[in-house]
């Protein structure tokens, strides 16, 4: 069984975290089919959150632990060991971590050892968040075989040849791709996928999960194209900040604005991102009712 994974956004409210909000949303999200959370990711914004923040995010998701993915990234190591310590005490079902990012000169065996001291600082499954675009690091296939602790990877990347490598060098690995032009291929030939448009559209990720089950493939690719169409839409305007007004847009409640450095939409950017994807609005709801 493959899984859809959505990388939450993180809700604000007058710069705050909006626990209350946060929770609404997963709720929304796991009652439609969805099966775990990614939380504090980059969609979250999960990099410019601080610790402490991170922690509230979690608390505020205590009741869903078992389905959340936590991730724990942070310079400081002794702050990822921390948070990935109370993650286990609330029974997270795993924990996640982007390799240590902005020391572009770090050797690689210090790379292995920060994944070894969260695997053993954590007694639960810890996966490796790889995103080569964001951090300027890429542990590939080779170097997660050196870690040897690990239980999973969520590689966005947009090679799926990249991804499969992990399968490839250890069956056992849950391997997800986090590209939302991959969906499809995560779907079919991965574990699942981790897909941002599932913030809005969680009923097509779902419904996508569901036709590859049954080998309809040919429906499965409509939806993708579906997706596609989407995430060019938001990218025009800045996908991070367009992805609070879709979930409004298609979810039919707000969950606040992104926090600086990402700034909301303008009003006049709302009214023609509410245009332009009205149209394909229709043709979800039509598809799902």
């Amino acid at each position: 069984m493959t899984d859809v994974v959505v990388p939450i956004l993180t809700p604000f409210r007058d710069g705050e975290v909006n626990k209350e909000a946060l929770r609404l949303h997963a709720e929304n999200l796991l009652e439609k089919g969805v099966d775990y959370i990614f939380l504090n990711g980059t969609t979250g914004l999960g990099p410019a959150l601080y610790p402490e923040e991170k922690l509230a995010t979690l608390e505020a998701l205590r009741d869903y632990a078992d389905r959340v993915i936590f991730q724990v990234g942070e310079l400081n190591l002794d702050k990822a060991v921390e948070l990935a310590r109370k993650a286990r005490d609330l029974g997270v079902r795993a924990i996640a971590s982007y390799p240590v990012y902005y020391f572009q000169r770090i050797p690689e065996k210090h790379l292995v050892k920060y994944f070894r001291d969260l695997c053993a600082s954590a007694s639960l499954p810890v996966f490796l968040y790889n995103y080569p675009l964001a951090t300027g690091k890429d542990v590939d296939a080779r170097l997660v075989e050196e870690i040897g602790c690990l239980s999973g990877v969520k590689d966005t990347n947009e090679s799926l040849s990249h991804t499969l490598q992990y399968k490839l060098r250890n069956p056992k690995l849950i391997v997800y791709n986090g590209s939302d032009s991959l969906v499809f291929a995560s779907l079919t030939f991965l574990d699942g996928t981790v897909a941002s448009t599932g913030n809005y559209v969680p009923e097509v990720l779902v419904m996508m999960k569901n036709l590859v089950k049954a080998n309809d493939f040919e429906g499965a690719i409509k939806l993708q194209s579906l997706l596609d169409k989407l995430v060019e839409i938001a990218r025009k305007y800045g996908s991070f900040s367009a992805n609070y007004e879709l979930v409004r847009i298609f979810q039919g409640y707000s969950i606040g604005k992104p926090r600086p450095p990402i700034y909301p939409l303008e009003e006049s950017e709302i009214k023609t991102l509410e245009a332009e994807v009205r149209s394909i609005k229709d043709m979800i709801t039509e598809l799902t009712s």
